[in-house]
């Protein structure tokens, strides 16, 4: 970490020195380097314009010696590597050596196809070449040798390869000799900055620290400033430093006079802080007890709750029970009803049973009114025949059957009168029985017409009851769910009055502290003379 201003500026001389010497490093031997390129690749070129031109003219000679006497002539200059002459195949149609073939190297055929001249560099293992390939075509006086050609034709491509190592070598020793340059006039120029700011600026600086350290570390005496030796820059700095301590000055002057206000009103609210601490313990065990009734409230709520739904099940079965007791109470008085029907037509039927009996009695009158005739007409023949005598016998025995017969015919018909009679008291009888039991019937119908309606009454008293114990048991619910709320909320005071007691506590605390800082405060400003 760079603390001090002379640190600063000498990382900074450094850094900015390091990167103007880098950049121009990196400028000049960049422009040197594509200069030095530039002006070897132009030399090659001429060079092997050189070589070309003289290859050309050795092949007007049409003396293969001569051409390859030139050829190793050439190669024998420095800097060259490697000089070929790859043949067309028109030439190797003529000029064709034992074992010689058209070449391989496709860069050579593309040449041969396009006819142009290529120029390719390389960099392999640190060495450096460049590639020249240079089409001979053919012109009019190639053709004298060359029958089978015709003019533009590639007779040939000169393949010439130079090294350019040499000329490496020559621009890394010039740009390590302007490298060995820049830096000493880095390292001259860095001393010379440093001798002038350390002149200029340190040593202004250290004794404006020094100064400064000898009015803070020593009496304190605000009423001190600092001497200035120089109108600069760092003067100016000086007058700002003494504005200051006289800004200070009157700072420490004004708080010494609120120094004892301070401690006042610490004083006030470290009591006033004790008072609501007090306050607050008050207020948390009235919101504690409230918080025990509350739940105590709630559990009778709850027991509440549970009588009302046992009450609720209760009375609904009851209703249940009631209604099952109207369903059979409705069944009776519509059995009864029946039965009255059948009481009101069994009735009937005796009437018209006894108005039979009735006419049957009328019968048996006129039969026994017949019985008496016909015993006083027996009687009658039984005295004509007995005048009669002799004659008369037989007439008075048949008299004598039809008397016995009419006077067995009057016992029966006093039996069958008896009987009649009997049974006739006997349907009086039933048919008042029955009437009664009909009358009976009527007054429990009615009867049970009141009970039902009373029971109805009663259901409905009942559905109404569970009505309102539902709405109860709703109510209870709710009352419950708002005691819930409430404990809650009084829960949630509980926690703020904790939260507040701890803050309370915690400004108390404060105050005491803010307290004994007034005190060192106020102990600390008097050190200072103002």
């Amino acid at each position: 970490m760079l603390v001090s201003v002379k640190s600063r500026i000498i990382v900074t001389i450094l850094f900015f020195g390091v990167l103007a010497v880098g950049s121009m490093y990196t400028y000049i031997s960049y422009t040197f380097n594509d200069f030095s390129n530039k002006t070897a690749k132009q030399s090659l070129d001429m060079l092997s314009q050189s070589i070309f031109q003289t290859v050309t003219q050795s092949m007007l000679a049409g003396d293969p010696a001569v051409v390859e006497n030139t050829l190793n002539k050439a190669r024998d200059i420095h800097g060259i590597e490697s000089l070929d002459v790859s043949k067309s195949e028109l030439v190797l149609e003529i000029y064709k050596r034992e074992g010689e073939t058209f070449t391989n190297d496709a860069m050579i055929r593309e040449v041969f196809a396009d006819k142009k001249p290529k120029t390719i560099e390389k960099i392999e293992n640190n060495h450096h070449s460049i590639q020249l390939l240079n089409p001979m075509q053919a012109d009019t006086s190639c053709l004298s040798c060359h029958a089978n050609a015709k003019e533009g034709d590639i007779l040939g491509v000169m393949n010439l390869v130079i090294s350019l190592d040499s000329n490496d070598k020559q621009i890394s020793s010039t740009k390590m000799i302007l490298l060995i340059t820049l830096i000493i006039v880095f390292v001259a120029f860095a001393v010379i900055i440093s001798v002038f700011f350390g002149k200029e600026v340190i040593t202004p600086l250290d004794e404006l620290r020094s100064r400064i350290r000898a009015l803070v570390d020593g009496d304190k005496d605000l009423t001190r400033r600092i001497e200035v030796l120089r109108e600069n820059e760092f003067a100016q700095s000086a007058y700002a430093v003494n504005d200051f301590v006289s800004t200070i000055q009157d700072t420490i002057n004004d708080a010494k006079s609120l120094g004892s206000e301070n401690v006042s009103i610490a004083n006030t609210i470290t009591e006033s802080s004790h008072s609501i601490h007090k306050s607050i313990e008050e207020e948390s065990a009235i919101v504690l007890d409230t918080t025990h009734k509350s739940r105590s409230i709630k559990d009778i709520l709850d027991k509440s709750i549970a009588m009302a739904r046992e009450t609720q099940q209760k009375v609904s079965q009851a209703n249940l029970n009631l209604d099952s007791s109207k369903e059979a109470l409705d069944q009776l008085v519509n059995e009864v009803a029946i039965f009255i029907e059948v009481e009101n037509d069994l009735s009937g039927q005796l009437i018209h049973l006894k108005q039979d009996a009735d006419q049957v009695k009328s019968v048996l009158l006129v039969i026994k009114d017949i019985a008496e005739q016909t015993n006083l007409l027996a009687l009658n023949a039984a005295i004509e025949a007995a005048r009669a005598g002799e004659h008369g016998r037989g007439f008075a025995v048949v008299a004598d059957e039809v008397r016995k017969l009419a006077e067995r015919t009057q016992k029966s018909l006093s039996e069958i009168e008896m009987s009649v009679s009997t049974i006739v008291q006997s349907i009086n009888d039933v048919s008042d029985k029955m009437n009664e039991n009909a009358k009976g019937m009527e007054k429990l119908t009615t009867i049970s017409k009141d009970v039902e309606e009373k029971i109805n009454y009663t259901s409905s008293e009942m559905k109404h009851s569970i009505e309102v114990a539902i709405k109860s048991v709703q109510d209870s619910e709710m009352i419950v769910k708002h005691t819930d709320e409430i404990i809650c909320k009084i829960s949630e005071i509980n926690h703020h009055s904790s939260s507040n007691r701890e803050r309370v506590i915690s400004i108390e605390n404060d105050s005491k502290r803010l307290l004994e800082v007034a005190h060192s405060l106020d102990s600390r400003i008097n050190e200072f003379k103002s």
